[in-house]
């Protein structure tokens, strides 16, 4: 019996010290992340698709980015999920965009994350992007379509490689 209190004692123990939160201060990492944002040199490639209507969809071997170049930005994302309007004979299938990075609004009035909003058009789609960034490295990131149901993704960003 005494054993099987001490057991227990050690493990709720156990359970108390592994579950505090970390008090470490990420101000420091949150300045990092908005350096990196500012220089607008970071890839993003997502792990999971969530379609608006389905099961979350693993995306680790398709190929998928995010890269944001300066004034730029190269867009290529799967896209799972109904098209309400035609796109037309030819009409590409998942997300495309490569082309000037218009009206980027960069959000950090939180404590523990970043949002950058922009938008993209092509022919008659206009698509809003809602991209969250975290310092640790994990980000998510949202597409309100005018021609398809809603899509998210999650994933994780990188600093531009030289090359």
């Amino acid at each position: 019996m005494k054993r099987l209190v001490l057991l227990m004692f050690g493990l709720f123990s156990f359970i108390c010290i592994s579950s505090c939160k970390s008090t470490k201060d990420n101000t420091s990492d949150l300045s990092e992340l908005l350096t990196l944002i500012e220089s607008r040199s970071f890839d993003i490639e997502n792990n999971w698709a969530l379609p608006l209507l389905g099961a979350q969809i693993n995306l680790v071997t398709n190929d998928n980015h995010l890269r944001f170049r300066k004034d730029s930005i190269d867009i290529f994302l799967p896209y799972f999920g109904v098209r309400q309007f035609s796109g037309g004979y030819n009409a590409e299938a998942g997300i495309r965009y490569e082309g000037l990075l218009n009206d980027l609004k960069i959000d950090s009035s939180h404590a523990d994350k970043v949002k950058l909003r922009f938008e993209t058009s092509t022919g008659t789609e206009q698509i809003r992007y809602i991209l969250t960034m975290y310092p640790n490295g994990k980000s998510n990131l949202q597409l309100l379509m005018n021609q398809r149901d809603n899509i998210s993704y999650r994933g994780f960003y990188s600093k531009e490689e030289v090359k």
